[in-house]
């Protein structure tokens, strides 16, 4: 049974043991997107204790007039049902955050949208459901969730009184917990991140989520290596390349806080800057950081040991740390790392001699762990396509490696034969 209809299921246990029962919020947002949606909620007329007296695998999170019914389902998915807040669906509709999630659907797949939400949809604009000022008074996290809407759901803008009244309601922000805080940011992580982290600089909020990156202001750098600007320039372009380069969201975390430890290690030695160490720190910095904001324990420790070792790549120690770093952290982190140093050199100098080396290092090594002989060259790919050398052969042996691994190549005349393929393709492109 999918989703839905193991969701239309328990609206009608519900309505035939005498209850209204409505499928609500995101999921309807979601169904009238047409994307993909992972949770259920449902908004019902009975009492907790009902609930459960419907569902034997029920289980309640929360306490009083805010808690949940859980329903577990097959494959580690969830139904939600909870109480209507107020006196019915209108009012519980009513005290949702934006109109486009104040929307709900009866079990004959009827829309009831008494807000506008579905208007909103088709225009493409996230607006608080009625005044903004009262929906922010209620909760202030909802000034983040505003630009996280903005900046996952994909065209979307945000409706001129809804932004205005993030502006004045600022000083609300001061006590909304770091956990909550954090959840945002990482449901952001999966859209346009860089186009959140601009609406909360545009709106000043900066300081107050991302306070060590907005440290980054005005902390110098070598122009020789950095001609973009100070730290924070350099930063903001990371995670911009990184947006257009990946949809992973711990490259995109590492983007953004790789060079945070620079400003404790600023030193300038005879006009030259240095930040000596600043990966160290920001690695243990970021630690604190995502810890604070609760984030999922795997997921922290991949960011901050991409920060921790994202200056590998570009300096002649790297032959002696990358078969260690691979067996500690395994072929997907050591190619995340790559493309985070890929990604910090295409925002600042563009000098990807060093980078081009060492990844080719990287790929012998995972060609000899991985119990593979290297089957193919950056010598091999220059001749056969003839390019230069640069960051673009690293990119093609990486394909390579990838599709070895994945068995669709399987030996050394198979891979030229793959070359030989890429490059007939260069050429019809270039005719």
């Amino acid at each position: 049974m999918n989703k839905l209809s193991a969701s239309l299921e328990i609206l009608h246990i519900l309505e035939t043991n005498g209850f209204e029962a409505y499928i609500v919020g995101g999921t309807v947002r979601d169904l009238a997107l047409g994307l993909h949606f992972n949770d259920v909620d449902i908004a019902t007329s009975a009492s907790p204790g009902e609930i459960l007296s419907l569902f034997a695998e029920a289980k309640i999170i929360g306490d009083g007039q805010l808690c949940t019914v859980v329903i577990p389902q097959e494959k580690g998915w969830a139904v939600e049902v909870t109480p209507f807040q107020g006196a019915g669906l209108l009012d519980d509709l009513g005290r949702r955050d934006f109109t486009i999630n104040a929307m709900a659907m009866n079990r004959f797949g009827e829309l009831i949208d008494p807000f506008g939400g579905l208007l909103d949809l088709t225009r493409r604009v996230v607006r608080f459901n009625g005044r903004p000022e009262d929906r922010i008074k209620e909760d202030p996290i909802r000034c983040i969730r505003l630009f996280r809407f903005a900046a996952t759901l994909r065209g979307f803008v945000i409706d001129d009184l809804a932004w205005k009244a993030t502006l004045e309601n600022l000083p609300l922000f001061q006590e909304v917990p770091y956990e909550r805080i954090g959840k945002e940011i990482y449901k952001a992580l999966g859209g346009n991140f860089y186009s959140f982290m601009e609406a909360l600089e545009v709106a000043g909020y900066l300081p107050l989520i991302l306070p060590e990156i907005y440290a980054l202001k005005g902390v110098p750098q070598d122009p020789g290596f950095h001609p973009e600007g100070d730290v924070y320039e350099h930063t903001k372009l990371c995670v911009k390349n990184a947006e257009a380069l990946t949809s992973l969201s711990e490259i995109k975390a590492a983007a953004m806080f790789h060079d945070i430890g620079k400003p404790l290690a600023l030193k300038e030695d005879d006009g030259r800057i240095r930040f000596m160490g600043h990966e160290k720190l920001g690695g243990s910095l970021s630690i604190e950081i995502m810890k604070r904001w609760a984030w999922p324990s795997p997921f922290v420790k991949a960011v901050s040991s991409l920060v921790r070792w994202h200056m590998i790549p570009l300096i002649s120690l790297a032959p002696r740390r990358i078969p260690k770093l691979y067996l500690e952290y395994g072929k997907r982190w050591l190619d995340g790392l790559f493309l985070l140093s890929y990604i910090d050199i295409a925002s600042s100098n563009g000098d990807y001699s060093s980078w081009t080396k060492n990844r080719e290092i990287a790929l012998s090594c995972m060609f000899k762990f991985s119990g593979k002989e290297k089957l193919i060259s950056g010598k091999d790919v220059m001749d056969i396509l003839k390019i230069e050398q640069g960051p673009r052969v690293g990119l093609i042996l990486s394909e390579i490696q990838g599709l070895i691994a994945e068995g669709k190549i399987k030996d050394r005349s198979e891979a030229i034969n793959f070359l030989k393929a890429k490059r007939e393709m260069m050429n019809d492109e270039r005719n």
